[in-house]
């Protein structure tokens, strides 16, 4: 009777190892974003993050793709940099003579 619990238990094993891989999860998660009055599918791929919209022609990237987005070490999104503006070159008020000045 040991030997046979021991083949259930490895039976069990062999069967729920691919099912745990490849069934569930799934490889997307699916949820709805609301834009307005309109209610658009997305997916979400559970491991990348990369997430689609469904459209009439299919399913399209839905904001920046993952090779754009940095993370940091908590792999939340870091912001990108604000592109630098140069500094305005300080100007010295010019004197314009006064016509007194230009009398003389």
């Amino acid at each position: 009777m040991k030997v046979f619990a021991i083949f259930c238990f490895i039976l069990i094993l062999i069967a729920a190892v691919p099912f745990a891989i490849y069934v569930w999860p799934t490889k997307y998660a699916y949820n709805r974003i609301k834009l307005g009055e309109s209610d658009f599918p997305i997916r979400i791929h559970r491991v990348t993050g990369h997430a689609e919209q469904l459209t009439p022609a299919g399913w399209q990237p839905l904001g920046q793709s993952p090779a754009q987005v940095q993370i940091d070490a908590f792999e939340r999104p870091v912001p990108s940099p604000s592109p630098m503006t140069p500094t305005p070159a300080v100007r010295r008020p010019t004197i314009s003579p006064t016509p007194r000045q230009s009398e003389r």
